[in-house]
C-alpha cells in the first residue's frame, strides 16, 4: 500500500480557514477595515501570519473573503410574474443577521476610498446580486413583457444603487418596505412607460 508523501511543514488544518474568516469578521465589526490587521487576525486565532498569507495574499483579499463567506449567491427567480421576480431580486438584499450587515457595512464604507477593495468587493459580493435584476429584465424583454427599447443596464442598476447607498452611505439596512417602494413605484412604472 503506497501513501502520498507528506509535504514539509505543519499539516493543513481545514478548520483554520473558517476560524480566520470568523476572526476577520469580528475585527471588521469591532475595528473597521482601516484598523484591522493581519497580525490581529493571526493573534486572535493563534495562527501565524504565514498561515494567513498562504490563503489570502493581502488584507483586502482576506476582508473580501470574510464578507463573501456570509452571503450565498441568490438564485434567479422565475415565478411567472415580472413583479414577483423583481420583488424576489430585491428581497435577496434583505439580511436577517445583523452580523452580516455589520461586516458588509464595514467593507462597503472602506471601499468608498479604496479602489482595490471596491473592485474586489464588487466582484465577490455585489456582482451575484446586481446581475439578478439584469437577467430578470432581459428575460422580460425576451418574453415580450416590456418593450425592447428599454435601457436594461440603467434599470437593472437602480435597486442595487439604492441598496448600496442605504448600506454604505447611510449605515442602514435594506428592509421590505424599501423593496416594495422601489419595485412598485420606480422599476415597474419605468419598465411599462418606456
Amino acid at each position: 500500500m503506497s501513501s502520498s508523501p507528506r509535504l514539509p511543514g505543519r499539516p493543513v488544518d481545514a478548520g483554520i480557514g473558517e476560524d480566520l474568516l470568523r476572526a476577520t469578521q469580528d475585527l471588521l465589526i469591532e475595528e473597521g477595515f482601516e484598523r484591522f490587521t493581519m497580525d490581529a487576525v493571526a493573534k486572535r486565532c493563534g495562527a501565524s501570519k504565514a498561515t494567513l498569507y498562504r490563503r489570502w495574499p493581502s488584507k483586502t483579499a482576506l476582508a473580501v473573503a470574510a464578507a463573501a463567506a456570509l452571503f450565498s449567491p441568490p438564485e434567479l427567480p422565475d415565478t411567472g410574474s415580472l413583479r414577483e421576480d423583481l420583488l424576489a431580486c430585491g428581497r435577496a438584499y434583505l439580511q436577517q443577521d445583523s452580523r452580516n450587515d455589520q461586516v458588509l457595512a464595514s467593507v462597503l464604507i472602506a471601499s468608498r476610498h479604496n479602489p482595490i477593495l471596491r473592485d474586489a468587493a464588487q466582484a465577490a459580493i455585489a456582482a451575484p446580486y446586481s446581475g439578478l435584476f439584469q437577467r430578470v429584465i432581459t428575460r422580460a424583454v425576451t418574453r415580450g413583457l416590456v418593450p425592447q427599447s428599454i435601457d436594461i443596464d440603467t434599470l437593472s442598476e437602480i435597486f442595487p444603487a439604492i441598496a448600496y447607498h442605504r448600506t454604505a452611505a447611510l449605515g442602514l439596512v435594506v428592509v421590505e418596505a424599501d423593496v416594495l417602494r422601489v419595485i412598485d413605484n420606480v422599476l415597474l412604472p419605468a419598465l411599462k412607460a418606456l
